[in-house]
């Protein structure tokens, strides 16, 4: 099977599909393109206008949840559990992961502290449920399944924005932040993004304009 991902660099959402790409060890090519001025070309295969595209032998597919499954589907080993309910469980976290992606993307485009704030309180509770979920066992500690491989591209971000900005979402010491750290850390997901990712993200949050690019935390 010929895979042509089509792709933002920054995107979190391709991100995903990376990772599982690379999960599955299957080669495949990448296409990025520019989302501010998107060709004709790409727009014909996304009909909602946003990346990422797997093209499979010819066929677009799009969403970054379909074309995970898809590629589980058709290259064992499964990493998506086969039990109903439990697969369900976990396609029920991949929209926890998406709400955790867009309140995260809310705290690095806030230009003022009274947004970062109130951004940066809305990211610490949504990580505050994953915390929650691993206590409970709800979610386990050593696996890497669909769950992971949603939320990964979320938790290497906040351990990028540790890194370079001194600011933390996660309490110390807490199980999600082991969690987060060894998902951030795993091969897979760091190579799924290009060796220059983190000065291209750290450019792009200050040409936003980000408060916590700029501001130290006390």
């Amino acid at each position: 099977m010929q895979l042509e991902l089509i792709s933002h660099a920054l995107c979190p959402f391709v991100h995903r599909a990376c990772i599982m790409l690379r999960e599955k060890g299957v080669e495949y090519t990448r296409r990025d393109v520019d989302l501010e001025n998107k060709p004709e070309w790409f727009l014909a295969l996304s009909p909602r206008g946003k990346v990422p595209v797997l093209v499979a032998d010819g066929a677009p597919l799009f969403e970054s949840a379909a074309i995970v499954e898809f590629l589980d589907e058709t290259h064992p080993p499964p990493v998506i559990p086969t039990e109903p309910f439990t697969r369900a469980r976990q396609r029920a976290w991949v929209e926890v992961a998406s709400d955790l992606l867009m309140a995260q993307y809310r705290v690095y485009i806030a230009a003022t502290q009274a947004d970062f704030e109130a951004a940066a309180k809305a990211a610490t509770a949504a990580l505050a449920r994953y915390d929650e979920a691993l206590n409970k066992g709800d979610l386990a500690s050593d696996e890497f399944k669909l769950v992971e491989v949603a939320t990964a591209p979320a938790m290497y971000r906040f351990a990028l924005l540790e890194a370079r900005t001194g600011w933390a979402f996660w309490p110390a010491g807490s199980k999600v932040e082991a969690w987060a750290r060894r998902l951030a850390s795993r091969p897979s997901v760091t190579s799924s993004v290009a060796e220059d990712f983190p000065d291209r993200f750290m450019k792009f949050l200050t040409e936003k304009g980000s408060y916590m690019a700029t501001v130290r935390p006390s």
